[in-house]
């Protein structure tokens, strides 16, 4: 095993470059906001280059890469397009995962139309021990590059596209399902009179503390109420239900 010291005079300064393969994820994506996406950036192992990355350096080496510049394969800082805003440490997956902003939108755009697809880490390092591989300890001096080829079969990249959206619509899709079972519940007691008895097909009755209750289950929450007109309508009627009832039940 050889290595070669910190500081050395007679050593040449080695910048490598470790790669990920995987889709990308975007977070979010907004007209007028940078581009999010996230996914590995590194994977702990043996690379296509032969370098071997030890889980301990890469644990060390996550912090380092927030705030790293995202480059187009590995050039120069004309060719800048965003920046690393997180990087942590995944002990299960032995992995680094990060998250960054892509601020050029012609390479956004490649990236939501699956043009690019992996990733790329370049650093430097302060050590090298040479065994069957070479283990460079010591990273520093990060960078993340949107690549065609990547190093590391391992990690990859995800474009997490609207997931907030996808997940509001979810809510939104829940709610009106109950509003639609509150807005039937609400027509039923319109209905409801004295002789409900007689009625031919007459609605079945419940406690009117049931009722208070099963209504304010149905108020959506404030951020799914204010999603639309559609939405604040039904919440009204929902409210306007809940407050004859509940002069009902302190009527007695």
């Amino acid at each position: 095993m050889s290595s070669d010291a910190i500081g050395c005079k007679d050593c040449k300064r080695v910048r490598e470059h470790v790669a990920s393969l995987l889709p990308f994820k975007v977070i979010e994506s907004t007209q007028g906001k940078p581009l999010r996406i996230g996914g590995v950036a590194m994977a702990a192992g043996m690379s296509r280059n032969f370098n071997v990355y030890t889980p301990e350096e890469l644990a060390v080496f996550a912090e380092k890469l927030v705030n790293a510049p995202v480059y187009i394969e590995h050039v120069t800082a004309e060719t800048a397009a965003g920046k690393v805003t997180k990087c942590n440490y995944d002990a299960a997956s032995r992995s680094l995962l990060y998250e960054a902003e892509i601020y050029d939108q012609a390479i956004a755009d490649k990236v939501r139309n699956g043009l690019i697809q992996h990733v790329s880490v370049g650093a430097d390092y302060s050590l090298l021990d040479v065994v069957d591989a070479k283990v460079p300890h010591g990273l520093f001096n990060p960078e993340l590059s949107l690549v065609a080829v990547p190093g590391i079969p391992e990690t990859n990249i995800k474009v997490l596209e609207k997931v907030e959206d996808k997940q509001l619509k979810e809510k939104l899709a829940q709610t009106e399902g109950k509003l639609s079972e509150a807005e039937k519940t609400i027509e039923d007691l319109r209905k409801q009179v004295p002789g409900g008895g007689l009625l031919k097909n007459p609605p079945k009755m419940m406690a009117v503390s049931e009722h208070v209750t099963v209504l304010e289950g149905l108020l959506p929450p404030l951020v799914v109420e204010r999603s639309s007109m559609g939405m604040q309508r039904q919440a009204q009627a929902v409210r306007a239900a809940l407050f004859r009832a509940k002069e009902r039940l302190a009527g007695g």
